[in-house]
């Protein structure tokens, strides 16, 4: 095994020279390169010498401080090697100890991160592998309470402080100062998750390695040294804030609740938009009466009310607003394209608005209905509606720039196309995308259903957002099957690459840096066969007696037909659909490729199919089933099931 040896350097020269004196004394012999990226921008030459003799050094400049996650990251991308050491700059290395993890990553073929023993700097054991955290260990970890946290059972659990630290063992998560990284593992998995600027990177990555089937390892027999002299250990308020921000980052990337929450985001950002509006009416209101207060001496003669004799008014205009707003399409999600046209659009809402306001204070003839007040009300509505719009709007961006409200985005294909689609969802990750990728083969080594399953396990422990298969044309019917047995699993499918060029322009589109086609939404609700099980009693309850004629006519003319009532007893057991497939069964199947098999079995046979139509050719029915899945709802059956049970010549 050959490794590209990675250093993030911020700041830490005297650390860097002893890191690459180590290395000069050590001489590890899989270590092929170095890599520096250097986000502190200084020379770093001079405390590399020890180590530039013995091995080509290159540096990477980001240019800025870009954090650690994105550093290791840079460095990554630039290693020539395929796989890579990671390597901190407070590290000192012994001699055997990058050989010893190469060694143990060569016998644990599923290790996707192998770690060493890290040691203080008085050769004590530095409890560098950990439990995965709980509310307790981090509550336990953040309050000052001294010595008494130390004793914690909860927290010792945490650190590992039960085990010796003796044996070579699969841990739950490893300190990144230290780790070697397979590349394979870092194209299924991923790279560092970028959002994260300092904290939680490291907990993060070995949590996504062993949700996606890799091991983290942790090797005694590898010793190292770790001064701990980054920034992590001094508790200065920027650090603090990068903790937290991690932290924050890490509960709503895996926390279940948030995540769970966060599936609804479309409909809270509509309730904090309403929310929004209907206090920016309300404001306007209260505005518009303390100006008029003002002008009560000038107007002579007009009599003028306290604020409670206007209350009617002031709740007409709030809900006479947020009509308008809903009418002109305002609460739909994307609704401006900058901000003049959302101050065009919300003017438009306000000027109709006000019309009718307007328009009541005539048809109400009341003094109480102020048409001064209304017209004091109308630039003030504008007003804070666009302050208010312009601050959601400001937030929203400010959570996407900083990696809040993120998804995450499983890659299925194994050509060029996928690997330039994997290329621009990486450099979009400020966008709000991460990207995954799972091995398909489509060469028939794996079964179509075990794929499935396979992939249905990861979308559900990655949390994945996003299915997006990028095909090449031999591909492409498996792919598609695959596709269509994960349309229950939660998650939006697209299809992208040169092939889904070929759907129509007015095709839903959507993954920002790619040009990918909506192939289906994610199911809210019931699954697919809960659904068709819904459209299964509408029909038998409130259309089929009255199609019964027609129903007995279709049956006479099926193959092996069965009587209506018959029909009628079977789709109540649930046995069949009054829309489905056709019953393959009855040929084992034959004709009926694997992958189509795959997307047509988890439906039941229907007394009427969409195929109906297409006669008996068997690739056909096929192919016309396929398309009927791929539009389901209960619409449609009832359009599919009227047609089939129509009666001729009436």
């Amino acid at each position: 095994m050959s490794l590209s040896l990675i250093i993030v350097h911020y700041r830490t020269g005297e650390a860097l020279a002893r890191l690459a004196a180590s290395l000069a004394e050590a001489r590890p012999r899989p270590v092929r390169e170095i890599i520096v990226v250097n986000n502190s921008g200084e020379p770093v030459e001079e405390f590399l010498a020890g180590a530039g003799s013995a091995w080509p050094v290159r540096i990477v400049n980001p240019g800025r401080n870009v954090g650690y996650a994105r550093g290791v990251n840079a460095g990554i991308r630039a290693a020539a090697e395929g796989d890579v050491l990671i390597l901190n700059p407070d590290v000192r290395v012994l001699q055997g100890s990058v050989e010893a993890l190469v060694q143990a990553a060569d016998a644990h073929p599923r290790a996707g991160i192998v770690a060493p023993r890290l040691m203080n700097a008085d050769g004590t054991l530095q409890l560098s592998a950990r439990r995965f955290y709980n509310w307790r260990t981090l509550l336990l970890r953040r309050i000052p309470l001294g010595p008494f946290v130390a004793k914690s059972r909860a927290l010792r659990e945490h650190v590992m402080a039960d085990w010796d630290h003796a044996t070579t063992r699969r841990v739950d998560w490893v300190l990144g100062a230290a780790m070697l990284v397979r590349r394979q593992a870092m194209r299924d998995v991923g790279l560092m998750d970028e959002r994260y600027f300092l904290y939680f990177e490291d907990v993060d990555w070995c949590q996504r390695m062993g949700r996606h089937g890799y091991e983290v390892l942790y090797v005694p027999e590898a010793r190292m040294f770790h001064d701990y002299a980054r920034s992590s250990a001094q508790l200065r308020p920027r650090s603090l804030r990068a903790h937290a921000a991690g932290l924050l980052r890490f509960t709503e990337k895996w926390s279940a609740l948030v995540f769970a929450v966060s599936q609804f985001r479309g409909r809270l950002a509509q309730a904090a938009t309403l929310v929004v509006d209907a206090a920016a009416a309300a404001l306007a209101c209260a505005a518009a009466y303390s100006i008029r207060a003002a002008l009560a001496p000038l107007s002579s003669g007009k009599p003028f009310y306290p604020p409670a004799a206007y209350r009617g008014l002031f709740v007409f205009t709030v809900a006479v607003t947020l009509l308008s707003l809903a009418g002109g399409g305002l609460y739909r999600r994307g609704a401006f394209r900058d901000a003049i046209d959302r101050s065009f659009r919300l003017g438009r809402a306000v000027l109709v608005a006000v019309l009718l306001l307007m328009a009541t204070t005539f048809l109400f003839q009341t003094p109480r209905y102020s048409r001064l007040l209304v017209l004091l009300t109308a630039p003030l509505l504008f007003l804070f509606l666009n302050l208010g719009r312009a601050l959601l709007s400001g937030l929203h961006l400010g959570a996407r720039r900083q990696g809040f409200a993120f998804q995450r985005v499983l890659l299925l294909g194994s050509g060029s196309e996928m690997e330039e689609a994997r290329g621009a969802l990486e450099r979009s990750r400020s966008s709000g995308f991460e990207p995954l990728h799972a091995g398909v083969p489509a060469d028939g080594s794996e079964l179509p259903e075990a794929a499935a399953v396979r992939l249905r396990t990861l979308i559900e422990s990655e949390r994945i957002q996003i299915v997006c298969i990028v095909p090449e044309p031999a591909e492409l019917p498996y792919l598609l099957a695959l596709a269509s047995a994960l349309r229950d699993s939660g998650a939006a499918i697209y299809w992208a690459g040169s092939l889904a060029r070929l759907m129509p322009t007015s095709s839903a589109r959507g993954i920002q840096p790619l040009d990918a086609v909506l192939l289906h939404a994610p199911t809210r609700g019931l699954s697919l066969r809960g659904r068709k099980r819904a459209s299964d009693v509408f029909l038998s309850l409130a259309v089929v007696p009255w199609r019964w004629r027609g129903l007995r006519r279709h049956l006479a003319r099926s193959e092996g037909a069965m009587g209506a009532g018959e029909a009628w007893r079977r789709v109540w057991s649930g046995e069949r659909s009054w829309v489905g497939r056709s019953d393959y069964e009855r040929a084992r199947w034959e004709g009926v490729p694997a992958w189509a098999r795959l997307a047509l079995e988890p439906i039941r046979p229907g007394v009427v199919s969409p195929a109906d139509d297409d006669g008996r050719e068997r690739s056909a029915r096929v192919e016309a089933e396929l398309a009927y899945l791929g539009r389901f709802s209960i619409a449609e059956d009832l359009r599919i099931f009227l047609r089939a049970t129509r009666e001729v010549g009436r």
